[in-house]
């Protein structure tokens, strides 16, 4: 048993092939039916097998989306995840509709209408472009990914940006590094301040009331913020995106407050988040007309460095902490919008890398 769930972490990619199985055959069945004697195959039979494979995909879509909270995903595979998902969706609604709809015509006894018969059947063929988007998605997690076998764990450490650590060269060559695409990738150096200030524009406060410097702690290099008194600061990119990921090595032991990564920004008052609060909570929601909408949240263990990823796919939206996801909401796609960090309270902070991809 041990062995089994080595490679079957979760029991989503074990169970999957059953309402793929009973969906195509109840189609399948369905089409040769109307060649057969009705003695050996029927309609009732036929609509049996689409309510068992509508129960088994409502089952599945429940253990995937278990399955989804329990990994940690290379950042190419994030959007793959956020498209199986929602396919799986329109799946499940399409064929428990559908069998419903079967039903209800056995039971007010329109199923004996010549017409009626094939009129259902041609009605059940989308169902076939939903279940192979659904799959096609789903196997490029497995044999793309490894989602489910085990192997995503190698891929997921070797995706994790690792620590930097600190050379003797004092040189103020920026480690804020853009790549053609649009992305870029923060390892903090004896640059950090003014890679600061020149990567990234204010919306609440400056950059004086960070009171930033650059810090080395065990061959370590920190950009690190002081507020000694309470403060509200929110500094963003000066550009815009739309799908993105967005991960930070923080460590606010020394904060009495919290830290949002902001993403989607239009403005104060609008945008997307992940917060992390010094009394341990992570918190993600989004903020709309200054009104405040609570998505997920989970208690956390504040105790040191924190590797922090905040997702924003379409209407999907994940945050996590070391490697495990601890909040997942949905939400209505947002637009376009800048990231960055808000700060909020007072205290020391410690940022050490920050990397930002396009999904």
């Amino acid at each position: 048993m041990n062995e089994l769930f080595d490679y079957a972490p979760n029991i989503h990619p074990m169970i999957v092939h059953f309402p793929i199985a009973i969906l195509i055959l109840a189609i399948g069945l369905n089409l040769i039916a109307f060649f057969l004697p009705e003695k050996w195959w029927d309609e009732k039979k036929t609509t049996l097998l689409y309510v068992l494979g509508s129960l088994s995909a409502i089952i599945t879509y429940f253990t995937g989306q278990s399955a989804a909270d329990s990994v940690f995903l290379p950042t190419q595979a994030q959007s793959v995840l956020t498209n199986h998902a929602d396919w799986a969706l329109y799946t499940v609604l399409f064929f428990s509709i559908y069998s419903c709809c079967r039903l209800i015509l056995h039971w007010v006894d329109k199923m004996k209408q010549s017409a009626t018969p094939m009129l259902m059947f041609l009605l059940a063929l989308p169902g076939l472009f939903l279940l192979f988007q659904t799959g096609e998605h789903g196997a490029t997690m497995v044999y793309g990914y490894g989602v489910g076998t085990g192997q995503y764990l190698e891929e997921a450490e070797k995706s994790n940006p690792e620590p930097t650590v600190a050379t003797q060269d004092t040189s103020i060559t920026s480690t804020f590094i853009k790549k053609e695409n649009g992305d870029w990738i923060w390892d903090m150096s004896a640059s950090a301040v003014n890679d600061l200030e020149e990567n990234f524009h204010w919306i609440k406060g400056d950059i004086d009331q960070l009171n930033p410097t650059v810090s080395i702690e065990n061959n370590t290099t920190y950009l690190t913020i002081t507020a000694q008194q309470e403060i509200d600061n929110l500094f963003v990119t000066h550009s815009t995106y739309q799908n993105i990921q967005l991960d930070v090595y923080i460590d606010i032991t020394s904060f009495n407050g919290e830290i949002q990564l902001v993403h989607h920004l239009q403005d104060d008052q609008n945008y997307d988040f992940v917060t992390l609060t010094s009394n341990g909570e992570i918190v993600q929601g989004r903020i709309e007309n200054g009104q405040t909408e609570i998505f997920a949240d989970k208690a956390y263990q504040n105790d040191d460095l924190k590797f922090i990823r905040a997702v924003g796919d379409g209407t999907h939206f994940r945050g996590y902490i070391n490697k495990e996801m601890a909040v997942h909401g949905h939400g209505d796609t947002p637009e376009k919008g800048n990231v960055g960090l808000r700060i909020k309270g007072s205290g020391t902070i410690k940022i050490q890398n920050i990397e930002f991809s396009q999904l």
